[in-house]
């Protein structure tokens, strides 16, 4: 039972089970996380700027702060990539038996979505507050459109959330796989035992008895003390003609 528990080695087989992965929380909000960096990606891209009129060079529309607006950019890339390295990895762990390294992959699952799960949310509080700092020239005669700037802002909350619950579930399932792998303990099994048992070498005696060991008499063998007469066969009586005159002939 410990090896199915642990990290789910027990039920590792060589046969993909489509159906099967799909159902998985840790997939299913890895998708989602996918799928909302990508809109991450196309609304900054599409929306984050602005050309003030007369100029050829855009702005951000988050504080005019162009580094924002690239971070916002990478970030969609980066979580193309990591989402889909770690949809494979959890894909190739069905197949695989060895506890070791199922125990690895789900670490690394682990730190990834927590990774990702920080940035987002470090991302979303930068894009909240520098676009409310944003303010249009009044020379400025391009109309100006935010509606993809505050897109940016609610999809990179959502990509919090979507990759805190892949985190989530994956500390969940590293959580049950060190549980089961834990040695058992042998003392608290022996704890059960009567106590002159434990004690002693597991005879079973009382503790008056030749198995006893220091809680018996201090006549007991293993105490010290010479053997008790009353363990032995009873001797036979005493030749009466031994040492008289004509013995031995």
């Amino acid at each position: 039972m410990q090896n199915v528990r642990a990290y789910g080695a027990g039920l590792a087989n060589s046969n993909f089970d489509k159906a099967a992965y799909f159902k998985k929380p840790t997939v299913v909000f890895r998708c989602a996380a996918l799928a909302l960096g990508l809109l991450l990606w196309y609304a900054i891209s599409k929306g984050g700027w602005h050309r003030p009129s007369g100029t050829i060079h855009q702005v951000c529309l988050y504080g005019r702060s162009s580094s924002t607006c690239s971070f916002g950019s990478a970030m969609g890339f980066f979580v193309l990539c990591g989402a889909t390295a770690l949809l494979a990895l959890d894909a190739k762990l069905d197949t695989i038996s060895s506890i070791p390294t199922r125990r690895r992959a789900v670490l690394a699952d682990l730190v990834v979505s927590a990774v990702f799960t920080g940035i987002f949310l470090i991302g979303f509080f930068t894009f909240w507050s520098k676009f409310s700092s944003f303010e249009q020239a009044e020379d400025d005669e391009n109309p100006l459109s935010t509606k993809y700037a505050k897109l940016g802002i609610l999809l990179a909350f959502l990509s919090t959330l979507a990759w805190g619950g892949a985190a989530f579930f994956a500390w969940r399932r590293y959580e049950e796989g060190s549980q089961a792998t834990v040695e058992p303990n042998y003392d608290d099994q022996f704890s059960q035992v009567a106590g002159e048992v434990h004690d002693g070498y597991g005879y079973g005696g009382d503790s008056t008895g030749i198995g006893s060991v220091g809680s018996g008499p201090a006549h007991s063998y293993q105490a010290g003390g010479p053997p008790s007469q009353q363990h032995f066969a009873p001797q036979p009586p005493a030749n009466p003609f031994v040492n008289s005159e004509g013995y031995g002939y």
